[in-house]
């Protein structure tokens, strides 16, 4: 499976111009500080913003290319999205949250299962923890069966005992689906966790990251 984004949005005081590829499933990471593009990159991929110029496609498909005029709305392309701000609709229970994006029953069963939220269908968002609210939304957000998974700092409002917890999780899920899942955050060590690849994002520009070790997980080293 492979993404290619190569495409460009002007964004206030700088340019955001990346050209990526990211081939395989499993986490990807695009790891910058906050204001450098991220959030924009992952909304150029599922179609929310539309690049000035340039291209995005999923493996044989076209999803934007601004030289054909080509641009799919969201709804045609195949991506799930877990936001930092939780998209749980707070009058349902969990479970009717998960089966607002499938039909499926014994899918969403399957999903709630496998992320340890089963037991706690019946509850409202309100009444369980946030580590659960985002478990049931990472299962909302795969519950169309989606072949790509956008990650905006999903994390970033959990406790650091929950992030670690939920990391795991994520990857076991990664693996099992065998979808490509890419994951923004400004947090390295999530990124060095989490993450088959990096890249960084500053100030619209995308680079690879390779060779880390603990004693570079600084931004200063990396710029």
């Amino acid at each position: 499976m492979s993404l290619v984004v190569r495409a460009s949005k002007r964004l206030g005081k700088f340019t955001l111009d990346v050209d990526i590829t990211l081939s395989g499933s499993g986490i990807h990471a695009v790891v910058g500080p906050a204001g450098s593009g991220k959030s924009t990159l992952l909304r150029l991929i599922n179609g929310q913003e539309t690049p000035d110029r340039g291209v995005v496609r999923f493996q044989d498909g076209v999803w934007s290319d601004s030289h054909c005029g080509v641009n799919l709305p969201p709804w045609r392309r195949p991506v799930g999205m877990v936001f930092q701000d939780l998209d749980l609709f707070p009058h349902l229970t969990l479970l009717d949250n998960v089966l607002f994006a499938t039909t499926d029953v014994g899918w969403a069963e399957h999903l709630m299962r496998s992320l340890g939220v089963w037991g706690i269908r019946l509850e409202k968002p309100g009444c369980v923890s946030g580590g659960e609210r985002q478990r049931c939304a990472i299962c909302q957000a795969l519950a169309p069966k989606p072949r790509l998974l956008l990650l905006d700092e999903p994390f970033s409002t959990l406790d650091s005992l929950t992030r670690r917890v939920l990391g795991e999780v994520l990857i076991q899920t990664a693996g099992r689906m065998e979808i490509p899942m890419l994951l923004v955050t400004h947090d390295l060590d999530e990124a060095l966790t989490l993450s088959e690849s990096i890249m960084t994002l500053v100030e619209g520009k995308v680079r690879p990251c390779t060779g880390l070790s603990p004693e570079s997980r600084r931004w200063d080293a990396l710029l």
